[in-house]
């Protein structure tokens, strides 16, 4: 809903609704475009003074003032006409108040955010959270205390306080975490996009995590999605590259063992994935219309189960020549039953898919904000109505915005103080009390206070660090960061992987490295000397045990 349509409810309600009318001047307001309102005049009098609420007859009439109110017990001097409406219950100071704000406004078709004034639930970073430069992808939270978290330097980070302080449970230097879920305390999962490292385990609530291994020949060669159904059932999708195949797997008995089968037939890329049972779930892509498939061709899949994987159907097949070329399914999630909400990637626009028949049938609706939110991953609502959008913002992975809906996706506002390149988001509660999302590092929703400079004092804190900086950095031709390499290391490798997270180039693998300050420098060829297109890389630096991690714009 935007203010302008704001408004006209309001004035519907003033006479009893919609389907109401009243005497007189009739609701003169109906079937008018935002054009035709502030061009209108009732009585011979212009209705609105663009940029001036309180001179605005408009604004006069529903407050009684003169040349209105001549129906009120003391009517203004030179009042002419009776206060609107006539004959009913005056209209709230707050809403005239903001009717009288919008004018001020010059009239506006933006997106109408509603005054909670009873809600202090708001979102802030949590400042003892890892911060990862490319990312945390993914948190799964058992409630609103307990949770764990993977991120792009290689760690499994777990909380049972809410977020207010972290531990570190495993962290991996070769390893690219994606996804991440969990059955109970203590049996959980882990996804990857590293080969031979696809999928970890525990059993103890990640006191210790073992490589899941002797996994099926059919298995995604990278784990996009998890849906944990309980500690015997767990299902697994990918992958995100359009030049592997996209397959699926699951296992009945708690892990011990596990099937695969191909998803060509439906799809070309997978995922995310969520089940409601053993038999019934979903999964998000995209498939081409022709061969070969491309990010640039594909087309968004919602693929719906009945039989645990067996067949599939693809529930916005009817909605097929809406897509624009390059979109495909990202994150799903469902508000309970009947409701729920798939994020669209595309480099180009944003949108989200929405159902409110069970994932029977989905609405495309585009996020339509002033910044003109794209690049889409992370979406997560609190009601059927208010919601958020996150992502990399553009084709360039450099905004890493966020956008809120307060309609159910119909309109959007920039909201990018919710948190930056937000890849997930997870909810607590009816009404929603707590939220938690997870992006450039690990945001939550609570109505806790929010310190103002907290976050950035416990990230200036960084002990020894061995990045120069974390922020992205942009750069032409070749890249170049400077790290630090503290006294007595063992140990020092520094990774690069491509923006969609495939592992182009080991730059540096060192056994006692020097201590001290040294610049890398990278020519932009992979590991095979071939050379790689310009675009965003993640950069991982490892001195033994520890690992920061950079996005790098490498420009033409």
């Amino acid at each position: 809903m935007t203010r302008y349509e704001r408004v006209l409810q309001l004035l519907d309600q003033a006479i009893g609704g919609p389907g109401v009318n009243i005497g007189v001047h009739g609701a003169f307001w109906r079937g008018l475009s935002r054009d035709q309102f502030v061009a209108k005049k009732v009585f011979s009098l212009a209705l609105v003074v663009v940029g001036n609420g309180a001179a605005s007859n408009l604004v006069k009439a529903l407050k009684g003032e003169s040349p209105f109110g001549q129906d009120l017990p003391n009517p203004p001097a030179g009042a002419r006409f009776d206060r609107m409406p006539s004959g009913l219950s005056p209209v709230s100071d707050a809403d005239i108040a903001f009717i009288q704000k919008w004018i001020d406004d010059s009239c506006p078709e933006d997106v109408f955010v509603p005054a909670l004034s009873n809600d202090t639930r708001a979102w802030r970073p949590l400042p003892h959270a890892p911060v990862a430069s490319s990312r945390t992808d993914d948190i799964w939270f058992l409630g609103p205390q307990v949770g764990w978290a993977v991120n792009s330097n290689g760690q499994i980070v777990h909380t049972i306080n809410g977020g207010d302080s972290w531990i570190e449970q495993l962290h991996d230097p070769e390893v690219y975490f994606r996804c991440i879920g969990f059955a109970s305390a203590d049996r959980g999962w882990a996804g990857t996009l590293t080969a031979g490292k696809t999928l970890f385990e525990t059993k103890d609530g990640g006191r210790a995590w073992s490589r899941v291994a002797g996994l099926p020949p059919l298995a995604p060669s990278a784990i996009c999605g998890l849906s944990v159904v309980n500690e015997s059932v767990v299902f697994a999708s990918g992958t995100n590259f359009p030049t592997r195949p996209p397959r699926m797997m699951k296992t009945l008995d708690g892990g011990r063992t596990w099937t695969a089968w191909d998803m060509r037939t439906w799809a070309d890329i997978l995922i995310d994935t969520y089940f409601t049972s053993p038999e019934r779930g979903w999964v998000v892509g995209g498939k081409a219309d022709h061969p070969p498939p491309t990010r640039a061709n594909v087309k968004p899949v919602v693929l719906h189960t009945e039989d645990g994987g067996q067949t599939w159907v693809d529930r916005v097949a009817g909605l097929r020549d809406q897509f624009p070329a390059g979109e495909w399914g990202w994150k799903i999630s469902f508000l309970n039953d009947q409701i729920g909400f798939v994020s669209l990637e595309n480099f180009q626009q944003g949108a989200i898919l929405t159902t409110t028949d069970g994932g029977l049938t989905w609405t495309r609706r585009p996020v339509n904000d002033p910044q003109k939110n794209a690049n889409l991953e992370g979406v997560g609502f609190v009601d059927e109505n208010h919601g958020w959008v996150g992502g990399w913002g553009d084709a360039d992975f450099q905004r890493l915005s966020s956008s809120e809906t307060f309609d159910g996706g119909r309109t959007w506002r920039d909201a990018n103080e919710i948190g930056k390149a937000i890849n997930r988001f997870r909810f607590f509660g009816n009404p929603v009390t707590v939220g938690y999302a997870s992006g450039e590092t690990v945001y939550k929703y609570s109505s806790e206070p929010v310190p103002a400079v907290e976050a950035a004092f416990a990230r200036a804190l960084r002990p020894d660090p061995i990045l120069d900086a974390l922020e992205p950095l942009e750069t032409p031709g070749q890249a170049r960061i400077w790290i630090t390499v503290p006294s007595r290391a063992s140990k020092l490798t520094v990774r690069i992987w491509d923006r969609f997270g495939e592992h182009v180039r080991t730059l540096v693998d060192e056994a006692e490295p020097a201590a001290g300050r040294r610049e890398l420098a990278w020519d932009r060829k992979d590991d095979l000397g071939q050379p790689l297109a310009p675009g965003y890389f993640i950069w991982r630096v490892t001195v033994d045990q520890r690992s920061e991690s950079r996005l790098v714009l490498i420009n033409p």
